[in-house]
This record gives structure tokens, C-alpha cells and sequence, in this order.
């Protein structure tokens, strides 16, 4: 992965006032929470608190769109500054990132603080048993667009835009990859392989009195374990030590199901491959989606941020052992037998369990017809108003994906030649891809499309491909120059979203594969599907496993 060189990390993070004795003050803390940190500010104080800690360094992340470094801040007792480093400390790496979406600010401000903590001592026993990298800034574009328009709830007059410098949706690009940003954040996860991923947003919608909300990987597809461990261990306990510690409050991530009868339950439903939380467990690690309530004044909102980072720092610090256990087990299943189980391809949600929402009273008001263009057009002409009189709310929580139709996996899958774009996608995922260097003849699955329709919409610069078509046992030339990729590795929940033809999330779906997919000068009949499903072939290839470079 490529890194800032020496003399541009000089001019970033040398300028900087001289040092207090404990740290600098962010730009919201200097203005009592009226604004936000910009880039200026954000590597100046990074460049002030790393050259006065032995315990922070700053390396790059990436160089976004529009030119900016992405800083990426390495927290240790033994001030590594590499990843070749991190194997001589023996210990296990826990990431967080911020401002992936630039309006949603207070995670920024809470890292910034949490950086500063740890570097002047305060903190510093977070690293007596781990590595922390932090990313305040990932989307260091959209942070400087500022506007009174964006997304800000109760925050500071201007902030920044969700997209980046590409127009995109950084939480949605994860499994195209299409952005600096989230290519080299993917690379951290291969370099650095951390065991716990934490990414910092600001929900929205209903009211309640938690400060703070949670959730993690919602895929069906991801291991179970993974899952269970967030729900019965580590966010229980990471809730009881924020609320005795700081006082704030902390529960699951959602909104009620329905806004005007909150007692039908509260839910929570992104259940897609292309959200990091849903990514990372994807990968199997652990994932956890942290969404700040948008209600409450800025100061409260970065000041809870850090009490939650900071619980959860504390429950790592003791317990990262046991988590990096069980993903390596994840990681031995998933290679011995992933490719027996189905892939996901459509979902319901059920309840996940019985859920108490600390909230409000509320009361149901008919929008003045005069007013009803000031509001959403799905409000339905009535707004839900908080009373302030507190009210709980025992209800149930749907969050728990359920396949409703699935598709069997292969062992592994061949991709013919001419579509080096996605043999190159799935290399920068981390997956293990061979070059098959003999032509061969063999038995396998091939997709008929029936169907094929670009949708009316455009997505993240896309227009989703609506395929329809069936599988069916064919002989097939198998050109030398073809790719082969086995679903017996780790991180074959990756490789199968993305190759599975009807997958929300795959190739095709995103219009990768439409040159072939559509026959050319043929009027959109469709083309053919250029992978084919393969089941104990490897023998026959010639393989040369490809690098990434």
C-alpha cells in the first residue's frame, strides 16, 4: 500500500502551535461546540499531539480525489509506524473510523479527543494489549464542502456533504470499490487485519433518550458467532460501562417500524454487503455501526461518542484475545466449508430479540395543509412531536435477516477471459485468484440469462441491472488465460456476493459485466454470463496464483 512521503508529512503536520502540557484543543472544543474541525485543523492537531506523544504516529491512508492526504493515525506503546512493526508487538489491531459521511461530525471530534487522550498518557493503558489505528477524517473532500444545507441535526451552523471529492457514497462502495478512500481502507483490513471495526456515523429519525446507538453485521451469510458474540457479549457490557462511567446512554441502532405507533416494534434492516459494518463481517471480523442521536446538541453528541469509543477501547483491551479466537475459527470454517452452505440472494427481517426503547411520550399532529411543502411528502401530512415526558417502550427488535430464497455455492468458480476488471476487484478484496494457463474442457454450471433490464434509476453513479435467468449443467471450453477462484479460503463470503449473478450486490447487479452481459449490436438480447460454477476441477488446472502488486 502506497505511503505519503517523508517530506509532504512534514508540511502537514509540522505547522502547529506550541503544545500545552495536555494537548491541544480541536476546533469544536475552541469554539464550545458552535463548529466543526476542518482539514487544516485536523492535521495540525494531529502534527501537534504526535510530535509531543511517543505513543502516536501518522502515516497516510490515501490521496482522495481531490488531492488531500487521508491522515491515519498508528496508536501503540512501542510507537510502531508500520505494519512489518505491528508482528514484533505480538498484539491484535482495532480500527476506528469517522466522517465517512463529512456531515455527520461528532465521531471526527470524539477521535481527535480519544487521539489526544492517548497520546499525553491519560489513555494510555488502552494499548497495554492492543494496536489502535484511527481515521478521523476518511472522507477529507466532503469535510471541507461546508454548507448550511448538509446534514447537521442540532450540530454547528455549517458542516460538511455526505459524498466524497467522486460524488459517491463511501458506505456504499465498499464491495465495488471505486474510491481511494475505501480501496485503501480495504488494504488496512488486509495489512492490518483488525480484529474489530469501527465506523462512526449520526442516525436519524425517532426520538429516544440514549445518546448513542449500536448495531453490527446484519448479512445472514456472515458467521454466526461473529454475530452472537456482539449481541450477548460485547454490547451489553460495553452499554453498562458507557452509562456508569460517563452517564450517557447507549442501545441498539433503529427507528420504530411504524413512526405513528412506536409499539410495533423497532427496526433495523441494512442487511446489504455494500455497508461497512456488514463488510467487515463479511470478512470475519467484528463490526460495530455506531450511530449518534441526532436530537441532542453537538456537545453532547461528541462528548457521548467518546465515552462510547473509549468503553469499547476498555472492553477490547481485555477481551481482544478471545474475539481474534474466534475469527480465526471463522476464518478455518469458512475456507473447510462455506461453499457447502447457500448464498443469500432475497431476505426478510424477524425479530432478533425483545427490546426496552427508552423514549418519550409522543403525540401525532395533521400538518396544516399551508405547511405540508416544509415536510416529506411520506409523512403523510403528520408530523410526530416529542413532549419531553419520558416513556418507555417494550417492544420487539427487527434485525435479524432471514433468506427467503437462497442459491447453492460451488467450490469455486471460473471467470473467462476479457474481464480483468473484476479478477482485479477481487484481488484488492484480498482474495486468492489463480491464472489457469492450460485450455481445458469440463462439466460445469453455466447461468443462462433470460432477461436483462438496466433499471430506471441511477445509484452511486450506476444503474442496477435487473437479470433474471436459471443455472444448468453444461461442457464447457475453458480457454487458458481464464481466472479460477476457490470458495475453500477465507474470505470466500466476498467472493461469492460479488460472482453470483443474481446477487444484490454482485458484478453484474452493478453493471460491471454489461459489455458482455448484453449482446452487442443485438438489440439488449442478453449475452452470456462469463463465470462459470465449478466443483472439483482444480486438479485439472495449470495455476498460477495471481499477487496483488
Amino acid at each position: 500500500m502506497k505511503r505519503i512521503i517523508p517530506f509532504l508529512l512534514i508540511a502537514l503536520f509540522a505547522a502547529a502551535p506550541a503544545a500545552a502540557q495536555e494537548g491541544p484543543l480541536t476546533r469544536a472544543e475552541k469554539t464550545d461546540y458552535a463548529e466543526t474541525s476542518l482539514y487544516a485543523d485536523i492535521t495540525g492537531f494531529l502534527g501537534e499531539v504526535s510530535r509531543n506523544s511517543d505513543f502516536v504516529r501518522i502515516t497516510s491512508l490515501c490521496r482522495s480525489a481531490e488531492g488531500r492526504i487521508v491522515p491515519l493515525v498508528i496508536l501503540s506503546r512501542e510507537g510502531i509506524s508500520s505494519r512489518y512493526e505491528l508482528a514484533m508487538t505480538g498484539k491484535d489491531v482495532v480500527l476506528i473510523q469517522a466522517n465517512i459521511h463529512a456531515g455527520e461530525i461528532e465521531g471526527k471530534e470524539a477521535c481527535l479527543m480519544l487521539i489526544r487522550e492517548i497520546g499525553n498518557g491519560e489513555l494510555a493503558s488502552l494499548l497495554d494489549n492492543q494496536v489502535i489505528l484511527v481515521i478521523p477524517d476518511l472522507n477529507a473532500d466532503g469535510n471541507e464542502k461546508l454548507s448550511e444545507e448538509s446534514r447537521r441535526d442540532n450540530g454547528p451552523a455549517l458542516a460538511g456533504e455526505r459524498a466524497n471529492g467522486q460524488n459517491l457514497d463511501l458506505n456504499r462502495d465498499y464491495l465495488k470499490l471505486e474510491s481511494p478512500e475505501i480501496n485503501a481502507l480495504v488494504a488496512i483490513m488486509n495489512e492490518w487485519d483488525p480484529v474489530l471495526v469501527v465506523d462512526m456515523h449520526t442516525k436519524n429519525g425517532s426520538y429516544h433518550r440514549a445518546q448513542v446507538t449500536y448495531t453490527t453485521c446484519l448479512h445472514p451469510n456472515s458467521p454466526r458467532q461473529i454475530r452472537d458474540y456482539m449481541w450477548k457479549k460485547l454490547f451489553p457490557q460495553v452499554e453498562k460501562m458507557m452509562e456508569k462511567d460517563s452517564g450517557y446512554l447507549a442501545m441498539p441502532y433503529g427507528n420504530f417500524r411504524d413512526r405513528l405507533e412506536p409499539s410495533k416494534g423497532w427496526n433495523n434492516h441494512a442487511v446489504e454487503g455494500r455497508y461497512g459494518s456488514n463488510y467487515v463481517g463479511l470478512r470475519n471480523r467484528f463490526s460495530i455501526l455506531d450511530e449518534n442521536y441526532p436530537h441532542v446538541d453537538f456537545k453532547t453528541r461528541v462528548l457521548s461518542s467518546y465515552a462510547f469509543i473509549r468503553s469499547i477501547l476498555e472492553y477490547t483491551g481485555r477481551n481482544i484475545g478471545k474475539m481474534r479466537e474466534i475469527a480465526l475459527a471463522a476464518d478455518r470454517e469458512t475456507k473447510a466449508s462455506f461453499h457447502r452452505n447457500e448464498l443469500m440472494l432475497e431476505y426478510g427481517i424477524e425479530k432478533l430479540f425483545d427490546l426496552k426503547v427508552k423514549s418519550y411520550r409522543l403525540v401525532n399532529e395533521k400538518i396544516p395543509e399551508e405547511a405540508l411543502d416544509q415536510y416529506p411528502s411520506w409523512w403523510n401530512g403528520v408530523i410526530v412531536r416529542n413532549t419531553g415526558e419520558p416513556k418507555d417502550y417494550e417492544i420487539e427488535y427487527f434485525s435479524k435477516a432471514v433468506p427467503s430464497r437462497s442459491v447453492p455455492l460451488p467450490q469455486g468458480y471460473v471467470i473467462l477471459p476479457g474481464n480483468d476488471n473484476i479478477v482485479d476487484n477481487l484481488i484488492r478484496h484480498g482474495l486468492s485468484v489463480s491464472t489457469i494457463n492450460n485450455a481445458v474442457t469440463a462439466e460445469v454450471e453455466q447461468f443462462s440469462i433470460e432477461s436483462i433490464e438496466p433499471s430506471g434509476e441511477i445509484f452511486q453513479g450506476h444503474a442496477f441491472i435487473n437479470v433474471s435467468g436459471k443455472y444448468a449443467a453444461a461442457t464447457a471450453a475453458i480457454p487458458a488465460g481464464s481466472s479460477y477462484i476457490s470458495l475453500e479460503q477465507p474470505l470466500a463470503r466476498i467472493a461469492a456476493l460479488l460472482l453470483e449473478p443474481e446477487s444484490v450486490d454482485g458484478f453484474l447487479r452493478w453493471g460491471f459485466l454489461n459489455r458482455v452481459a448484453v449482446r452487442q449490436w443485438g438489440r439488449n438480447r442478453p449475452g452470456i454470463y462469463p463465470v462459470y460454477r465449478v466443483e472439483g476441477l482444480e486438479r485439472k488446472f495449470d495455476l498460477t496464483d495471481l499477487r496483488r502488486q
